[in-house]
Formats: structure tokens, C-alpha cells, sequence
């Protein structure tokens, strides 16, 4: 499957469409147990990414980034964008 991360422009307004992304987190190692989510609304998967590697380093916390994903409204379902979380945002 070929996965597009082109950033797509609305024809209307000519601004640039926004999707939605969920990233899978825990608190780390000791407890690996308990997967949360934080969500965001981003042009692309890196800038998704790049918003939440801020927000953990404003907050000074400490947790795994385990996958990101981005939901397809026609399909409605996830697609999965983790192969980026080891690349350079």
C-alpha cells in the first residue's frame, strides 16, 4: 500500500487540509501496561509528531511514542504512519 503524505490544499479556502492523528504513548518502561492516546489535527504525520515531541518537552515528561496514526473518513478506519517515530522530525 502507497501512503500519500502529501499535504493536500481545499480547493475553496486554499488553505491546507487538516487530518486527524492519534499517538499511542505510555509512561515508559515501568508501565508498559497502560497505552493512552493524545490526538491531534496536523497538515502531515511529521507535524503531528512534532507537536507532540513539544508538548513532552514543555511538560518535561518522560514516555514512549509507540505508534501514530491517522484517520481515513472514507475508509473509517486508522492508517498506520509508525515507520516515521525513529526518523528525524
Amino acid at each position: 500500500m502507497i501512503i500519500n503524505t502529501e499535504v493536500m490544499k481545499d480547493k475553496k479556502t486554499n488553505t491546507n487540509k487538516l487530518y486527524d492523528f492519534r499517538i499511542q504513548y505510555n509512561a515508559g518502561a515501568d508501565c508498559a501496561q497502560v497505552n493512552n492516546y493524545h490526538y491531534y489535527s496536523a497538515e502531515t504525520a511529521e507535524q503531528a509528531l512534532s507537536y507532540h515531541y513539544k508538548m513532552i518537552e514543555k511538560r518535561q515528561l518522560v514516555m514512549q511514542t509507540l505508534s501514530i496514526e491517522r484517520y481515513n473518513h472514507y475508509a473509517k478506519k486508522w492508517e498506520d504512519y509508525s515507520h516515521l517515530i525513529n526518523q528525524e522530525v
